[in-house]
C-alpha cells in the first residue's frame, strides 16, 4: 500500500501549528479527545451527504483505507464521462486529497474542473480558504485546469417551509481568487511537510493564539505541562488574549500575578477573587435584588436541540429547538410542586410544549431562570411562531427574573466556585455534601450538550434504551430547576 504522508486534514493542522503535525506523527497518544466535538463531525457528514444532491447525477467514490483504490475509482468515473464526482480522490507526490464534489468539464487541451468543498458552517472562515487552496494546488500539479474553487455553506437565514429547498438552504461561494492568492503559502508549507523531519526533535513552538483557534488543540495539556496547576490559562472570565499577554511577559501562576502589582490591580474583581480564593457575600446587593422575587416562584429550565439541516417547518439551520422543560413551583410556605415535559423523539413538539407551558405557568407570576437570556430567547421564538399563545408566552417572558445575576456580579462568591458562576459550580458550593444535588451522581446525562446528543440519537435507539435515556433526561433537567430552588433558599438566608 502506498504511503501518503500528507493529507488535506494534516495540511490544515500544520497550517494551524506545525508542532500539531509533529505530535500527530510522533505522540498521537497525548491527544485529548475531549476537544473533539462529535456533533460537529456528525453535522459535517450529514450536510455533506445532502449537498451532493445539488449536483444532479453525481456519483460517489467509495471510501477505502487503501487510498489507491479510491483514486482508481475516480479515474474510472472520469473516463466514463461522469460530470459530478463526490469524494473524487487524487494524489501528487504523496499529497492526497478527496474533493467533496468535483465537476469535470472535458476540453480538447486537457480537463477543466470546478472544485466544491462543503462545510457545515453558516459563515466563511479563513481556514476554509486554506483547505481549498491545498486542493487547488494539488489538482493543478496533476495537470487539471481549475476553472473555479467554491465553498458551499449553510444559509442561516433560510426558513424551511415544506420540502427542503436546497438552492436556498445552501450558499455557493466562489473563492477562486482567494485560493489562488495562497499558492505560495501552500508551496512553502508542503515543502516543509515533505522534508524528512527529525522526529526525535520536538519542535520549539511556544503557546500562542494557534493553540486555541481556528480549532481547539488536543495537545494543549501536553504543551502546558510545564506550568503549575493553578496557571493563568485556568482563570475564568478572562479572554485568552489577556492570558497570552501575561504568559509572554513570564507571568504563569497565580503567585506570579499577585507579585506583579500593575497586572493584579488591573484585573477584574471576579478574576482577583478567583486568584485570592476569598469568599464574598454582599448582603445588601443580594437582598435588594431578590426582593422582587415574589411567591409563588416558577423555576424554569429548557433543554434544546440543534440541527444543521432544519427538520421541521419554520425552523432554520442550527436553531435552538426546545424539546424539554422542567418546572419547580415554590409557594414559599414549604410547598414545592414539580412539573415537566419531554417530547417524543422525531416530531416537532414546539406547539405541544408551548401549550403545556402556558397551562403550567399562569399569567402575572414571577418565573425564574438561570441565565434567563436563553430561556427568554426560546419563549420569544415560540410566541412568534404561535400567535394564539403569544400574549401568554410574552407575559411569561416579561415577568422572568434571572437567578444568575448575584453570582455573575460576584455579590455571592466562594472559593469552591473556582471563578465560575455556572450553576454546575454554584450548586455544590452552596449545598456541599448532598448527593441528590450533585450533577456528578446523575446517571448518563450530566450536561446540556449530552442532553442534546441523547435526544438527537433517540430515533435510532431500541425501545428499552430509549426509555432509559428518557429517564436520564428527566432527572437531569429536574436537577437544574431544583438547583435554583436551593440556591434561592441560600440567598434568602443572607
Amino acid at each position: 500500500m502506498i504511503d501518503f504522508n500528507i493529507s488535506k486534514s494534516r495540511y490544515i493542522r500544520a497550517v494551524q501549528c506545525k508542532k500539531m503535525y509533529w505530535m500527530d506523527r510522533v505522540k498521537p497518544y497525548e491527544f485529548d479527545n475531549s476537544t473533539v466535538d462529535e456533533a460537529i463531525l456528525e453535522n459535517g457528514e450529514n450536510v455533506g451527504i445532502l449537498a451532493v444532491e445539488l449536483f444532479q447525477g453525481a456519483v460517489k467514490v467509495h471510501y477505502d483505507t487503501d487510498k489507491q483504490k479510491m483514486m482508481d475509482e475516480t479515474i474510472l468515473y472520469i473516463e466514463e464521462g461522469q460530470r459530478y464526482i463526490a469524494e473524487a480522490s487524487f494524489a501528487y507526490r504523496g499529497r492526497f486529497l478527496s474533493v467533496d464534489i468535483l465537476e469535470i468539464v472535458k476540453k480538447d487541451n486537457g480537463i477543466d474542473v470546478n472544485i466544491y468543498e462543503v462545510k457545515s458552517s453558516t459563515s466563511l472562515k479563513d481556514i476554509y480558504i486554506d483547505d481549498v487552496s491545498y486542493q487547488n494546488h494539488v489538482m493543478k500539479k496533476l495537470g487539471y485546469n481549475v476553472l473555479s474553487v467554491n465553498l458551499i455553506i449553510l444559509n442561516s437565514d433560510y426558513v424551511r417551509e415544506g420540502n427542503l429547498e436546497l438552492l436556498k438552504l445552501f450558499m455557493i461561494c466562489d473563492v477562486t481568487e482567494k485560493a489562488a492568492s495562497r499558492e505560495g503559502r501552500v508551496e512553502d508549507m508542503l515543502e516543509f511537510l515533505s522534508q524528512d523531519l527529525d522526529l526525535t526533535v520536538e519542535p520549539d513552538i511556544d503557546i500562542e493564539e494557534h493553540c486555541f483557534a481556528p480549532y481547539p488543540c488536543g495537545y494543549f495539556g501536553y504543551c502546558t505541562k510545564h506550568l503549575p496547576y493553578n496557571n493563568i490559562f485556568t482563570l475564568r472570565n478572562m479572554h485568552r488574549t489577556e492570558k497570552l499577554k501575561m504568559y509572554n511577559r513570564g507571568i504563569y501562576s497565580y503567585e506570579d500575578i499577585c507579585s506583579d502589582l500593575p497586572t493584579f490591580s488591573g484585573l477584574k474583581e471576579n478574576v482577583r477573587e478567583q486568584i485570592l480564593g476569598e469568599d464574598v457575600i454582599d448582603v445588601r446587593q443580594i437582598r435588594e435584588y431578590i426582593k422582587d422575587f415574589t411567591y409563588p416562584l416558577y423555576y424554569l429550565d429548557f433543554e434544546t436541540v440543534q440541527y444543521a439541516i432544519p427538520p421541521y417547518d419554520f425552523s432554520s439551520p442550527y436553531q435552538q429547538i426546545p424539546f424539554q422543560y422542567s418546572l419547580h413551583i415554590d409557594y414559599g410556605n414549604g410547598e414545592l410542586i414539580h412539573k415537566e415535559y419531554l417530547a417524543q423523539d422525531g416530531v416537532d413538539c414546539r406547539h405541544e410544549l408551548s401549550l403545556r407551558l402556558v397551562n403550567d405557568i399562569p399569567m402575572g407570576v414571577v418565573s425564574v431562570a438561570y441565565n434567563m437570556a436563553f430561556e427568554k430567547g426560546i419563549i420569544q421564538k415560540l410566541a412568534f411562531l404561535f400567535p394564539d399563545m403569544r400574549k401568554h408566552l410574552m407575559d411569561i417572558y416579561a415577568n422572568m427574573k434571572d437567578l444568575m445575576v448575584p453570582f455573575k456580579n460576584h455579590w455571592f462568591y466562594t472559593r469552591e466556585m473556582n471563578g465560575s458562576y455556572s450553576i454546575k459550580y454554584v450548586l455544590p458550593a452552596i449545598c456541599p455534601g448532598d448527593p441528590e444535588l450533585n450533577y456528578a451522581n446523575l446517571e448518563g446525562v450530566k450536561r446540556g450538550d449530552e442532553a442534546m446528543t441523547t435526544f438527537k440519537n433517540m430515533p435510532f435507539m431500541s425501545a428499552q434504551e430509549k426509555e432509559k435515556k428518557r429517564q436520564e433526561l428527566l432527572h437531569y433537567c429536574r436537577l437544574d430547576t431544583l438547583a435554583m430552588v436551593k440556591i434561592m433558599e441560600r440567598l434568602r438566608e443572607c
